[in-house]
């Protein structure tokens, strides 16, 4: 920098800011750089509309993405590192469920970037991937005995329902009487239908059976779950997606759910959801004899991991075997 304290300082404030964010030297160089927020137009797309996300996960991924184009957009792709990659991780959120789901997206967007030849490697993939242990317990038989025996009728039977078919919530509120036929209950699960495009037919018999038997009551439905509204309201007031007046929506099932685990006096800092019903049920088929293959099946899961993950923290049954090796007798007693 020389003796002249005063050029010194003048250079040094150009440098800073010549190497400050989003002032990429490379660039300069080279000529204009693509940012992050043209990285993500390119995910949007040509990418995902192809990941056929079910409704949930792509508001979800959408306000993650949404996130990054603000925090960052205007970033260019040319000189963003693995340090800057972990340090928005990092400084984005606290949970570690959350820095998951951002890891992810980056991932995708880079891979785009990548792809289109703006970089030549994905600086996302290289960060370390967040830990995160699921915090929600269990839900038992005991404790979903207990809650049962609190709920109305109309969730009784949404509990069995699950419990019994392993569907999701989304889906147990989205049988009609009309898919009950031919000996069995039809479904398409709407988190596959796009997706993986499964379907189950599930054998009308035994406890299933007499639970549809139940939900035909007095009440006039096309819907195997379903209750009268407390409240009479015009067509225009109600739910956007609710088609009927006694339609049960997902997120009424999940409130009355949880008001009947507090009135049995289930509390807890993370008590079990309506959703643990499917954990519980896979629990049970698989101490029934049933195979973790099988569970994947009625749970329409596309790998065995996910069925495991949902099968983690039940108790593992015991596999009986008979040994068939017989001692010859040289000597012993």
């Amino acid at each position: 920098m020389g003796k002249d304290q005063a050029k010194a300082f003048a250079a040094a404030r150009t440098l800073n800011g010549l190497l400050s964010p989003g002032n990429n030297l490379v660039s300069r160089v080279a000529g204009k750089s693509e940012t992050i927020t043209d990285a993500i137009g390119v995910f949007r797309t040509a990418d995902m509309p192809g990941r056929n996300w079910a409704p949930k996960t792509a508001e979800l991924y959408k306000s993650v993405i949404d996130r990054i184009d603000r925090k960052i957009g205007t970033r260019q792709m040319v000189g963003f590192t693995v340090r800057d990659c972990a340090t928005f991780i990092r400084e984005v959120t606290e949970s570690p469920r959350s820095r998951q789901q951002f890891r992810l997206a980056l991932t995708w967007i880079f891979a785009c970037a990548v792809e289109e030849g703006w970089i030549e490697s994905n600086p996302a993939m290289q960060t370390r991937k967040t830990s995160y242990k699921r915090q929600r317990e269990r839900l038992t038989k005991d404790v979903y005995d207990a809650i049962w025996l609190q709920a109305p009728s109309w969730l009784q039977n949404a509990m069995d329902v699950s419990l019994l078919t392993l569907l999701r919530r989304e889906d147990v509120v989205s049988i009609q009487f009309a898919d009950v036929h031919d000996g069995a209950l039809w479904a398409i699960p709407g988190k596959t239908e796009n997706s993986t495009g499964a379907r189950v037919k599930i054998a009308l018999d035994g406890s299933l059976a007499d639970v549809v038997a139940r939900c035909r009551n007095d009440v006039l439905s096309p819907y195997l779950i379903h209750r009268l509204p407390e409240k009479a309201r015009p067509r225009d007031q109600r739910a956007k997606k609710r088609e009927h007046h006694t339609q049960v929506m997902p997120e009424q099932l999940s409130r009355e759910f949880a008001d009947a685990r507090e009135a049995a006096g289930i509390v807890s800092d993370n008590p079990p959801t309506f959703h643990e019903i499917r954990s519980l049920g896979g629990a049970q088929l698989r101490e029934a004899g049933w195979s973790v293959a099988e569970v994947q099946a009625l749970m329409t899961h596309t790998s065995p991991s996910m069925t495991e993950h949902y099968l983690e923290g039940h108790e593992v049954p015991w596999t009986e075997v008979r040994t068939g090796i017989q001692l010859s007798p040289i000597g012993r007693k």
